[in-house]
């Protein structure tokens, strides 16, 4: 389970408090309390693990020497956040880090350490890989204390310290770590390395591990402890697979002083007391090797229930799948009631049933895995975590005791999976009659009986729910009635999709995701994938049109052109482009680009003018002046030229002046001229790991740029444009891939990434959009058959459980919209509709007549336009008659 920062249990003990009982007045920063700060750039910095149970006293012990010392120095926030770090949800190098410490100078970071050496005696934590070990629980490493941070040309941020001669250098996290080669190491006697996991202590050869197993592979890596799979080798007459669950000392420690190997231990307790009964996987005895936990279990050949599903349904509906896939997963479910049924029998609750701990052997059984944090209902001790969400049922999260109920929500909430493929979390966003009506669409072809069975099952009120003796019968009356061959999915349901464009408009003012002090819609935070750094979820300000404001301000104004009238729309967009003009600063202030960045800020503004939801201000002119005289760095539609010069274009048009165009001609030189002989383009240095690379898609390859160079060419009659452009077709032309043997085309990501995407941003769909406007503009046929085979791999059946323009169902229905218009096919609006029925038996609809969705973010309703509600409702209003004069969003 991977609690949410915000979310901290109620009787999570803050550690504020404590430190104001020893004088101190530490500042709040985030997930941590920070006491003091330090004026040093970088250094040899402290670390201190430490766990919940022993929070309070060993802050008695260090305390006293921090202050006698004058140090700053920062502490997680609370148990919760103490918990997340251990457990490795705030980044696998995190793990442990209860107090950094950042002394004064070396010879005050040597004689610290040993202070805090003596005063960690008898105390307990997990070991920091990402530090040098000194002693008990104090570990040291060379890295930032006011990190230099630097964005790159896409707006990710990098951490740096200065090397010896004064240049930037990455602040690496290594695992072991590793100090850099300019530094010396001021800690005396020579320290010890970090205890390694056992899997960078593995020989290579077939030596054994604890008490006769061979480690084979590893199945899954995580912080607290990895998967192994092994072989029992004690002797030629016992040779066996193995699974090898390892539980590393003091991870997922809680307040009680319970650590992950005291789990293990009870899993392997618990098996051994249902084994025969329920099935579940033999246990060898629990072993320790260097203090980390290991519970061997027997290898069982098989899959995960999610895996299976998704093999089986291969993101269509139920009614599409096999026959024989349909019959297999229903005698597997049937089997999983059976299992929890014997579960309950001797008593226990295992309070963690998900897609990932149903297991279906490949000799036909179900089986039920990961038993750590199951109870027995006359335990009263304390329990072991919550479970997993979407499956988790509402009171287990809310902390009620064990009960057989919470596994009857599970259960539920596992067939429901099995029937959509998708996350419940999705599917059961709904409430009341709309979740109803929702799932009657998502499971159609399935009987009624069955469908109120789960939904009985999904209840709120624990005391609703039916026995699972229901769940068995109903499933066993399918299977049985279940005839050969798929049933047919039907017609999409018709709607009308003004009125749902409209429900989408007011979701976007009434029920998105808010900052409560401005006002303005939140985003969810990007991941940093900077090495050390928090990496919890969490919601921001942005400006940006694709993530931002912004983009909202753009879906609003797209509705307002439609003749979408949204109650408040105009008083809502007005305080955005007010804000949207202050500067204010945000992770992508100063930014340049279309999508992430100032350009795409005013081609939103510009729309919200010409939609007549603000007046035309010389503040405006003058803001896009500035905007339209940024440099020219990098080449694509998402943050450089491409996407610079189709704002210049669009914002041109809408405002009804020539100013922005100079920027457009730019950057059709720049185009022109970055342009590599054979029509694509390789991305220049400023961005690590994709500098270098040549892309095909949208977002940041060759079909982006000549779709803005098409634009440019038409509108200037610019034959280098034109030029360009035809070289740049005839690239992606070249590089186009059969898919499967099919009429249908595909393109791998890039010349260094094989993967083939089918999203806006990468693959096919969005690489349709530059062959559709080819023939737009040239009328060329070999153009018209390229967009006809890239939007053939367009399933308007698709289940996924992104909802979005950038990469979900909202973008591809978007393209198909660009197809029906450029090749005069309503086949294509068809296949469109279809893709919005599904988006819409997702979303909730509130009892004002607003439509919600959670389209990308699996916690919060927001608003984006690219990665949220935004273009979901633009969707909408382009499918209504009144939308038919729209374009894909923030394109011409």
């Amino acid at each position: 389970m991977n609690p949410s920062i915000d979310s901290a249990l109620p009787n999570s003990t803050s550690y504020l408090d404590h430190l104001h009982d020893w004088g101190l007045s530490p500042e709040i920063g985030g997930v941590w309390l920070k006491v003091d700060r330090t004026d040093r750039v970088q250094g040899w910095k402290l670390h201190v693990s430490g766990v919940p149970a022993e929070a309070h006293a060993l802050l008695d012990a260090i305390i006293p020497v921090l202050r006698a010392r004058q140090v700053p120095f920062k502490i997680a926030r609370d148990a919760t956040i103490l918990g997340l770090l251990n457990e490795g949800n705030l980044g696998a190098t995190q793990v442990g880090k209860f107090c950094t410490i950042y002394p004064a100078s070396d010879v005050d970071a040597s004689a610290l350490a040993m202070q805090l050496v003596q005063a960690t005696e008898g105390f307990n934590g997990p070991v920091i890989t990402s530090d040098m070990a000194l002693g008990n629980l104090v570990y040291a490493r060379y890295g930032g204390f006011n990190t230099i941070v630097e964005r790159d040309l896409l707006g990710q941020h990098h951490l740096y310290i200065r090397g010896a001669d004064g240049d930037l250098i990455a602040d690496a996290y290594t695992q072991p770590f590793v100090p850099p080669s300019f530094v010396a190491c001021p800690f005396a006697p020579p320290v010890a390395p970090a205890a390694a996991p056992a899997d960078a202590q593995r020989p290579s050869g077939p030596a054994t591990f604890g008490p006769g197993y061979v480690l084979v592979d590893v199945i899954k890596h995580h912080a607290k402890g990895n998967v192994y799979l092994a072989i029992l080798a004690r002797s030629q007459d016992s040779v066996a697979g193995r699974v090898i669950k390892e539980g590393r000392k003091h991870c997922l420690s809680d307040i009680h002083g319970r650590d992950i190997r005291v789990r293990l231990q009870r899993q392997g307790a618990i098996h051994a007391q249902v084994g025969g009964m329920v099935p579940v996987p033999a246990c060898d005895p629990y072993f320790e090797v260097d203090g980390n936990g290991y519970l061997p279990m027997a290898f069982l050949p098989g899959a995960d229930l999610e895996t299976v599903v998704q093999a089986s349904l291969k993101r269509g509906p139920w009614s599409a799948a096999g026959h024989q896939d349909k019959l297999r997963l229903l005698d597997a479910l049937r089997q999983l009631v059976d299992a929890v049924q014997g579960l309950h029998c001797a008593g226990f609750v295992h309070r963690d049933l998900s897609v990932s701990n149903v297991w279906l052997g490949d000799d036909g059984k179900t089986w039920l895995l990961d038993l750590e944090i199951a109870q027995h209902v006359g335990d009263c001790a304390p329990v072991f975590g919550k479970g997993t969400p979407g499956f988790m049922a509402p009171e287990q999260e809310a902390g009620a005791a064990p009960a057989f109920a919470q596994d009857i929500h599970a259960t539920a909430a596992l067939i429901l999976f099995a029937l959509t493929g998708l996350d419940p979390r999705r599917t059961l966003f709904a409430r009341g009659e709309s979740r109803v009506r929702n799932l009657r669409h998502l499971t159609a072809s399935v009987p009624d009986a069955l469908l109120a069975v789960v939904l009985a099952g999904l209840d709120d009120d624990p005391l609703a729910r039916p026995a699972l003796a229901a769940f068995g019968r109903q499933l066993a009356a399918y299977q049985a009635s279940l005839c050969a061959g798929a049933a047919p999915a039907g017609a999409p349901q018709q709607h009308d999709f003004a009125a749902c464009a409209r429900g989408a408009g007011l979701g976007l003012l009434r029920h998105a995701f808010r900052d409560p002090q401005s006002g303005l819609w939140l985003s969810a935070g990007l991941s940093n994938s900077a090495g050390g750094q928090e990496q919890a979820s969490s919601y921001e300000l942005r400006r940006g049109a694709n993530r931002g404001v912004a983009g909202v301000v753009y879906a609003l104004a797209r509705l307002g052109r439609a003749g979408i009238a949204i109650d408040g729309a105009a008083q809502a967009v007005d305080q955005a482009v007010a804000w949207l003009l202050s500067d204010a600063r945000t992770p992508d202030h100063g930014m340049p680009g279309l999508h992430f960045g100032d350009a795409g800020v005013a081609v939103c503004i510009a729309e919200a003018v010409r939609a007549r939801l603000i007046a035309p201000t010389q503040r405006i002119d003058d803001w896009m002046a500035r905007v339209f005289d940024a440099p020219i760095a990098w080449p694509d539609v998402t943050h450089g030229a491409a996407g610079q010069g189709l704002a210049a274009l669009m914002c041109a048009h809408s405002l009804g002046t020539d100013a922005p165009l100079a920027m457009a001609q730019r950057c059709a030189r720049y185009l022109a001229e970055s342009q590599a002989a054979d029509g694509s383009w390789v991305m220049p240095e400023g961005v690590p790991g994709m500098s270098g690379e040549t892309l095909s898609g949208f977002a940041h390859g060759v079909a982006g740029m000549v779709f803005f160079l098409l634009e440019h060419g038409e509108r200037f009659g610019d034959a280098s444009s034109r030029a360009a452009a035809s070289r740049g077709l005839r690239w992606l032309g070249q590089h186009a891939l059969p898919a499967d043997g099919a009429a249908a085309l595909q393109w791998r990501y890039s010349d260094r990434q094989g993967a083939v995407w089918n999203w806006w941003c990468h693959g096919a769909p969005g690489i349709a959009l530059t062959f559709l406007r080819a023939y737009r503009l040239t009328n060329d046929p070999a153009a018209a058959q390229l967009a006809r085979r890239a939007l053939d791999g367009i399933d308007p059946a698709l289940r996924a459980p992104n909802l979005t323009i950038c990469h979900g169902l909202g973008g591809l229905g978007e393209i198909l919209l660009e197809g029906a218009e450029a090749l005069g096919e309503p086949a294509y609006r068809d296949k469109a509709a279809a893709l919005a029925d599904t988006i819409l038996h997702l979303g909730h609809r509130c009892a004002d007549g607003s439509l919600i969705w959670l389209s990308e973010d699996p916690v919060a309703p927001t608003a984006d336009l690219m990665v949220g509600m935004g273009g979901i409702a633009h969707f909408l209003a382009r499918l209504s008659g009144a939308g038919k004069g729209l374009s894909f969003p923030l394109l011409p």
